[in-house]
């Protein structure tokens, strides 16, 4: 793929040879992001996890009692559901609570007993307001709601660097003030900064390794940077279990975040950015280091095309740079094709971030321990990110995202009508969507990357991870609808995932396609003519 002048990066990136000692380099140094980032997406489901609490009695224990099961609490209690939580029965006579001594009688509680302070809801007195603990998870969504466009300007203007070490150092010094939240109001504030700082992270990661490379290593990278984040998920549940009291957690895991401010000296800049840009100087220097930790000898060609053409494109405008100077967004409306695209991509982050992440909420409230549970439903990942590798290069992107939706949509589906007395059945269709789901995950961050050009791929990426956190904001909500009907989310969960199926049968296959570096070039992708010699050329390729 042409980027300026003559000189095709996908051939450089092969030049120069995509597992020697540069290249491997810098995977190790953005794998850790995605690792690290898993500590953080979702830690909600336990530093704001509902524990067991009841009402305080003050005719039968004092305000500062410790004992959570006295012999008469359950006379004292409601039998069953949120009463038994936040009613009592009215004790017949002060001072005197024996099991026979609770009328039938129910008032409203006003001060609760919590079994442990681990998480905000026994630090803030948030009993009986699960709609406030579930509205964290909520709020941390809409925070990645606003920073994805934000950084994806930053990240396609100023480079994929800059907005990678920004976004990780910033989450690493918001995050750690949410220790020191003295109110749920404050916690609340300071885990959207949190977000609004640190959710554009990985998107840069991303954009950044898959730039790094030629077309043939997407897959097996992208399946690394997966298999990351699966690690970090199970390092996560290990951390909330080792240091469940949410404060020390939080002072444990965000602080090491503030490391990625080194990779101002260790981590180049993507090639492919900055000669997009028309950047060939500083492309040429990172390339010529490449070689050298490489061992490789760069051909006369490419240092020709470097010097000898570094002269020729001063005055050039290239496609790419003639796009940008008529506006990123202007260029996107006058194209119909990236248009609809661009809408059919939200479509699938929205159900992918609705179903992934409504799913690992959920796990917490299987049965046994909600740890436990997490690392398992976190290890199943790396199943569904090893399956990617092996089939997305072989049978193709669509066809492999199209079969896991739809896989996905059918096993969340179902388990609305598995009978209450098969809970095993129901955990193996949760596991198996989840597997799905994660493979759709994975695969989409790829094919949609591939599916823009360069010089707009974070913008656009950034863009439909935007849209698509209108999934994630909904789905901390779907365990409070499953208290008014249980069968729901799974069938909300389905259906959107048989949608995300059936619109993949509306976008090119981009299996051994050369990244587009122009608008033009995207149109054209899956088209018999690689590139379009006319402007009024009719746009006859598939959206």
């Amino acid at each position: 793929m042409e980027s300026g002048v003559g000189l095709d990066v996908d051939a450089l990136m092969q030049e120069l040879g995509q597992f020697k000692k540069f290249h491997l380099l810098n995977y190790v140094l953005l794998s850790l992001v995605p690792f690290a980032l898993n500590h953080y997406g979702v830690n909600y489901v336990f530093l704001a996890g509902d524990v067991q609490y009841r009402c305080l009695v003050p005719e039968c224990e004092a305000a500062n009692t410790t004992e959570y099961s006295p012999i008469w609490l359950e006379n004292a209690l409601p039998p069953n559901g949120r009463e038994r939580r936040c009613s009592v029965k009215v004790p017949m006579e002060d001072g005197f609570c024996q099991p026979d001594h609770f009328s039938d009688k129910l008032r409203p509680c006003e001060q609760w007993l919590y079994e442990t302070h681990d998480t905000i809801v026994a630090e803030f007195n948030l009993a009986c307001q699960d709609w406030k603990r579930t509205l964290v998870g909520t709020i941390h969504n809409i925070g990645m709601l606003v920073s994805l466009p934000i950084f994806g300007f930053i990240s396609d203007r100023w480079g994929r660097k800059r907005s990678l070490i920004l976004s990780s150092t910033l989450l690493a010094i918001i995050g750690t003030m949410k220790a020191f939240s003295i109110s749920y109001e404050m916690y609340v504030i300071v885990e959207f900064l949190e977000t609004v700082a640190g959710a554009s992270a990985f998107p840069a990661a991303y954009v950044l390794t898959i730039e790094l490379l030629g077309q043939n290593k997407r897959v097996l990278t992208t399946a690394f940077l997966g298999i990351m984040l699966a690690l970090g998920g199970i390092s996560f549940a290990m951390f909330a279990k080792t240091f469940p009291y949410w404060r020390t957690f939080i002072l444990v895991v965000y602080p090491p975040s503030l490391l990625f401010l080194s990779y101002i000296y260790f981590l180049p800049e993507s090639i492919r950015w900055l000669l997009s840009k028309g950047r060939r100087e500083e492309a040429f220097k990172i390339v010529t280091k490449a070689a050298k930790m490489n061992n490789v000898t760069l051909s006369d060609e490419t240092i020709r095309q470097f010097t000898v053409e570094e002269k020729q494109t001063k005055g050039v405008k290239t496609e790419a740079n003639e796009e940008e100077t008529q506006g990123l967004w202007l260029q996107v409306i006058k194209s119909p094709i990236i248009m609809t695209r661009l809408a059919i991509c939200s479509w699938w982050w929205i159900t992918c971030t609705f179903v992934f992440y409504g799913l690992a909420i959920n796990s917490v409230s299987l049965a046994g321990d909600k740890y436990t549970n997490y690392m398992l439903v976190s290890s199943v990942e790396i199943i569904a990110v090893v399956t990617n590798a092996l089939v997305l290069d072989r049978i193709g992107r669509k066809k492999t995202m199209m079969i896991a939706y739809l896989v996905c949509g059918v096993s969340c589906g179902s388990i609305a009508f598995v009978p209450k007395n098969l809970p095993w059945l129901a955990t193996v269709l949760y596991l198996v969507g989840k597997i799905a789901i994660t493979q759709a995950f994975s695969g989409i961050y790829m094919y949609t990357s591939e599916l823009f050009p360069t010089h707009a791929r974070q913008s656009l990426l950034g863009f439909c991870s935007m849209i698509g956190r209108i999934g994630s904001i909904v789905s901390p909500q779907m365990p409070l609808l499953a208290i008014y009907i249980e069968w729901l989310p799974s069938v909300l969960f389905g259906a959107t995932a048989i949608i995300a199926g059936g619109l993949m049968m509306t976008t090119p296959e981009t299996l051994n396609t050369k990244l587009p570096d122009t608008i033009k070039e995207a149109e054209f992708i899956a088209s018999k003519k690689v590139k379009p010699k006319s402007t009024d050329m009719q746009l006859t390729s598939k959206l």
